[in-house]
């Protein structure tokens, strides 16, 4: 083998950005100032935990209204100069199904209300069940850079920190379920993991807090 001398070379992983507690409030109130296309779809992210382009995949048939329950199968990609392109999920744990609240429903049944109404002031046929939540009059999907620029603007014009991004929203929910104590395999599963160790590796500064708790339960427990 030509390459058996050759070195690995180690890639330092970088912290993500997460916004604090203070910064998510205030991001939230921006957020709910904000049209209601942006508004469901930043929501929609932090309920979730769905990555950009899973979102933009979404359909409506992929909303279970009864379970409450929004399936995620598809993920859009837009590079460059390219087409638009839907394509399944990165991996096979990509393909899942996450839990919606009461809020939340009514929240994408008051997006589902503007759309139709939307399609009828263009003249179009009614909304099915094929169309895509985010969807561009042509009946593409909308594509994340989309809803980066916007978010970037949120950030400038509401003096918030500029290396957040819409990926922080996925962060800020992994973060939050992992402070509320739902076990790392749960975690991982909603957030399409194929290994809970990967979800391990990326937040196990948020395990922090647990481990702490961990801690002073079991010296409680040992009489300390």
């Amino acid at each position: 083998n030509p390459a058996h001398r050759v070195r690995g070379i180690r890639v330092e992983k970088k912290a993500q950005p997460i916004p604090s507690e203070f910064e998510m409030r205030k991001l939230l109130q921006c957020i709910l100032q904000e049209p209601l296309l942006y508004r469901v779809f930043y929501l929609t992210a932090i309920a979730t935990g769905m990555r950009r382009g899973e979102a933009c995949g979404l359909r409506w048939s992929d909303i279970d209204w009864r379970q409450r329950a929004l399936h995620i199968r598809r993920n859009v990609v837009k590079l460059s100069r390219q087409p638009i392109m839907v394509k399944e999920p990165k991996t096979r744990a990509g393909v899942r199904v996450v839990y919606l609240s009461k809020d939340m429903c009514k929240l994408l049944r008051a997006w589902e209300k503007e759309c139709k109404w939307e399609k009828e002031q263009r003249g179009d046929d009614e909304l099915t069940q094929d169309d895509y939540l985010f969807q561009q009059p042509n009946g593409d999907p909308m594509v994340p850079c989309t809803f980066t620029y916007r978010f970037k603007m949120i950030l400038r014009e509401n003096g918030l920190p500029d290396d957040l991004n819409v990926h922080s929203l996925r962060h800020t929910n992994a973060s939050m379920l992992i402070a509320q104590g739902v076990d790392v395999r749960t975690v991982a599963g909603l957030l399409g993991h194929a290994q809970p160790s990967t979800t391990l590796d990326i937040y196990s500064h948020a395990f922090d807090k647990n481990k702490r708790l961990a801690g002073q339960k079991l010296s409680e427990a040992m009489g300390l």
